[in-house]
């Protein structure tokens, strides 16, 4: 079963050989053939995102959300889940960097420190609170600023060092 992103990215389905391994079409492989699961990332999303760029965006991002919840920037930051407040302000940060900013989740697990798929939670209960038109419009105030924040070329790839 292939998994589909918001970007419109789909990973495609595995291959079965004869002994019934799975393997990736068109992937690189690592040391002495072996698929590794960064070989897997890195054939499917190009670079990862520098450790910098990460910080960067995940800065800029939590400020931003940190005053429009009233929430600390370093209780966003944390590796808890924290009081409900915290986790809804963090999932909407997970959420506007996926839809605004174009992340696949896995980019953004990397930003935020959180596995993909508390990401893809966090994004799904975020789509179910744009049931209120207060926090709808909110929001969608919000994926106009995040991304104007952190700039037009949203990720800085290039070879800064």
């Amino acid at each position: 079963m292939s998994f589909r992103s918001g970007t419109g990215h789909v990973d495609p389905e595995p291959r079965l050989d004869h002994g019934g391994a799975a393997s990736w079409p068109s992937e690189p492989t690592g040391q002495a053939g072996v698929l590794t699961s960064s070989d897997r990332i890195t054939a499917h999303r190009g670079l990862r995102i520098p450790p910098s760029e990460a910080e960067r965006l995940r800065h800029l991002i939590e400020s931003a959300i940190g005053e429009v919840f009233g929430v600390a920037e370093d209780a966003l930051a944390r590796p808890s889940r924290g009081k409900a407040r915290v986790a809804r302000a963090r999932q909407t940060a997970m959420y506007l960097a996926h839809v605004s900013c174009g992340l696949s989740l896995t980019d953004v697990g990397q930003v935020f420190s959180r596995d993909r798929t508390t990401v893809a939670h966090a994004c799904a209960v975020i789509e179910d609170r744009r049931d209120d038109p207060a926090f709808d419009r909110a929001l969608e105030l919000m994926e106009w600023i995040v991304p104007t924040l952190i700039g037009r070329d949203l990720l800085h790839t290039g070879s800064e060092a």
